[in-house]
């Protein structure tokens, strides 16, 4: 893959996920979706479908299960290759009420499966930065139909300049802490199963794993690689944490793995404190990271310093482009109201809108239970959160949810803005 352009690989001529044993079902369901995909976008020119993510890799998650045979454990992601930007407005509608049509299909709900379609335009593939969902793209991803020859690859891949910078490695984990809120929140309200709650708690120590590498300088594209180099690391450098952190992390990291590889999670007990136990460990990586790219004290992990690190790790380019895009999509000219104007200078303070989303998301999930119990710093948390969004929800429970929500939403316009 690190030459000019993709190859197609249709469904069933690469593996998809660890377990030999659902290699065929996995086949057979991304050589049904990619079927759908192409037929609901034959009225557009579309240059290609590209599998992403751990499937595309191989790494796919699939695991037993007594009524279905088997269930997938993580999502089934695509990018959608169209011509220009103006069309991938269009497109990515399109995609959007496609993704909700086959999660919703029994045959895939009843399994777990969801479906995750991005448009990409035809220039942006030529002109792709370094950056870890980029290199794992163009080193894995999987042509599964299209026109291989319009599809130039960026010229820093060709040249084989394939180093992840250390603010995108930040930025996936502040990512998926917002997914975390997200799942959190619906294993409260019994919205998720035990299974699910489980998987996604060991996908968050498996991303605390790959950010942290790209700051260790041992990042590889493939899980198992990049949890045998991290080990090494740990080993080889025993004053980066302290012992006790540095021995928790590994052995959940291996947990981790193991689940992500197939093994059913058996202790459905403990949900909650496995949601706080990892929680606490991406604070301490949070924080780590922020202090070595700031030159900040690295035990300084005050509640406080969440939203001053974010304005300070954002650059003025970054923070106009996020900018533009906060104008471009709130669509101000048709409804400026009080609210609006305050929650919009509470942005400001942030610095952008990404700051204010993304520090909604650490702190709901670092003070998760101090919010929901109104004790220190919860309730001065809540308050600095309200902001943003300009809400009020009454009980601490309450407003937590009501943040979750509203960072979570937030966060998805903003993913898609970016994209398109």
């Amino acid at each position: 893959m690190r030459g000019s352009v993709f190859e197609i690989q249709p469904p069933g001529s690469f593996p998809l996920c660890v377990e030999l044993q659902f290699q065929a079902d996995a086949a057979r369901d991304l050589q049904t979706i990619s079927d759908r995909i192409r037929q609901a976008t034959r009225s557009l020119t579309v240059f290609g479908l590209i599998l992403t993510g751990s499937v595309a890799r191989g790494e796919g998650t699939l695991v037993a299960d007594p009524v279905t045979g088997n269930r997938w454990m993580g999502d089934l992601e695509c990018v959608v290759v169209v011509p220009k930007r103006q069309i991938a407005g269009e497109v990515d509608q399109l995609l959007r009420n496609l993704e909700v049509e086959l999660s919703s299909d029994l045959t895939y709900h009843s399994r777990g499966l969801k479906i995750g379609l991005t448009p990409m335009p035809l220039s942006r593939l030529r002109h792709l930065r370094p950056s870890i969902f980029n290199r794992e793209f163009l080193e894995h991803g999987k042509l599964l139909w299209g026109k291989p020859k319009a599809l130039a690859l960026p010229e820093w891949w060709r040249q084989g300049a394939h180093e992840v910078p250390r603010r995108d490695a930040f930025r996936l984990l502040n990512n998926r802490i917002i997914q975390q809120i997200a799942t959190r929140m619906r294993h409260e309200t019994a919205d998720i199963d035990p299974v699910a709650a489980e998987y996604s708690i060991s996908k968050l120590w498996i991303e605390l794993a790959t950010s942290l590498s790209v700051f260790l300088d041992c990042y590889r594209s493939s899980y198992l690689e990049r949890q045998n180099a991290l080990e090494d690391v740990f080993v080889s450098r025993q004053s980066l944490f302290d012992v006790d952190f540095q021995s928790l992390f590994i052995a959940r990291l291996k947990e981790s793995m193991s689940i992500k590889f197939g093994r059913r999670p058996t202790d459905l007990c403990h949900t909650s404190e496995r949601f706080e136990e990892v929680a606490r460990a991406a604070a301490r990586i949070w924080f780590w990271e922020t202090a070595s790219m700031l030159g900040a004290d690295r035990d300084d992990c005050d509640w406080t310093n969440v939203i001053s690190r974010l304005r300070g790790l954002e650059t003025p380019r970054q923070r106009l482009r996020d900018w533009m895009r906060f104008f471009t999509h709130q669509k101000i000219l048709h409804g400026i109201t009080p609210a609006w104007v305050r929650s919009l200078c509470a942005v400001m303070r942030a610095g952008s809108f990404a700051n204010a989303i993304y520090a909604t998301g650490c702190l709901l999930e670092f003070h998760w239970e101090a919010i929901a119990d109104e004790i220190s710093p919860g309730p001065q948390i809540v308050k600095t959160l309200q902001r943003f969004f300009d809400s009020c929800a009454g009980s601490g429970r309450n407003q937590r949810m009501m943040l979750t929500r509203s960072a979570h939403s937030a966060w998805d316009t903003h993913l898609r803005s970016a994209a398109v």
